[in-house]
């Protein structure tokens, strides 16, 4: 059963009425997590709605989402009257704000955890492993989400991710048993796709005016005939293992979408993004484990339905 509230600009709380319907989608980059319900309503409670800012569902007494109000209606009609309540994910928040200029002669997690998340009221988890970067600049115009992900992605080689608590997470996926996906165990659909444009087979770093040049390659795309070199000019005072560790950096990079799974399952919330799925189809031959990049779940007319986009186990999701 589907249990939803909402809270307040003050701080209270509405359990929300019996939802008809709902959609919740869940990834791990941009566009954030966000969500749709529709449900009963009775005329009196809309001035209420206007301070929703909060937004809280528990399915079968877990909690599946935590989110931001972006907009609410009431409607009455032939049908009846009920509200339809629509928002984001917590990432909303740091990417509906912009940062303030900076310059940090070194910074490190607790920087950029205090000075670009905790102002916004978001828990954390992870991060204390991060690395301390020297010179770290944040432009103007910049999101905080994209200081948050700039940071996490290209020095420590972290994803940065929200939860279902709502808290921001900072480390790799626990890795615990995969959901086995068999023919004929509630699959209704899947397409498997492959994508070669944008993805690099050879990733240069050099220095902007001393010799010192790190060359990072993709053997497996090169055997396929892959063909696409990038070259990435740094400060001088990049260090040689930095040199190459950006190099590799954007070659996983260019390579998180190449790989796309998806497949339609009859059932709730059956898998999140970042856990491993072993795909078992008759027939089919990319068969093997994958890694969720996005699920979305929606119940509806056609009943309870998961779809789940994969990609590969080892790419940057």
């Amino acid at each position: 059963m589907m249990r939803c509230w909402v809270r307040m600009g003050d701080g209270g709380e509405m359990e929300l009425p019996t939802a008809v319907s709902w959609r919740f989608c869940y990834g791990t980059g941009t566009p954030c997590d966000s969500f749709f319900l529709r449900c009963l309503w009775e005329r009196g409670q809309e001035e209420l709605l206007g301070g929703a800012c909060r937004f809280y569902a528990q399915w079968e007494g877990e909690r599946v989402f935590t989110g931001v109000v972006d907009e609410f209606a009431v409607t009455c009609g032939a049908q009846g009257l009920y509200l339809e309540l629509s928002g984001r994910g917590m990432a909303a928040l740091l990417l509906d704000n912009e940062a303030m200029p900076a310059e940090y002669q070194r910074c490190g997690w607790a920087d950029i955890e205090a000075g670009h998340v905790a102002p916004y009221g978001i828990p954390t988890a992870g991060g204390e492993g991060l690395p301390a970067v020297e010179g770290f600049t944040v432009a103007s115009g910049e999101s905080e989400w994209s200081v948050v992900r700039r940071y996490a992605c290209y020095y420590g080689g972290v994803v940065p991710r929200f939860d279902r608590e709502g808290r921001l997470v900072l480390g790799g996926h626990q890795d615990g048993q995969a959901l086995r996906v068999r023919e004929g165990g509630g699959v209704t659909g899947w397409e498997y796709r492959e994508e070669r444009h944008g993805v690099l087979s050879q990733v240069a770093v050099r220095r902007r005016t001393t010799w010192g040049t790190q060359w990072v390659s993709d053997p497996e795309f090169i055997a396929q005939g892959g063909c696409a070199r990038r070259v990435i000019t740094v400060p001088n005072t990049t260090g040689t293992a930095a040199m190459r560790y950006t190099a590799g950096y954007q070659l996983r990079a260019a390579r998180s979408g190449r790989v796309r799974l998806r497949l339609t399952l009859a059932g709730a919330f059956l898998a999140w993004p970042g856990q491993l799925v072993q795909v078992e189809l008759e027939g089919f031959g990319k068969n093997g484990i994958y890694r969720a990049a996005q699920s979305e779940v929606a119940c509806g007319g056609g009943g309870i339905s998961t779809t789940l986009t994969l990609g590969e186990r080892d790419a940057m999701i």
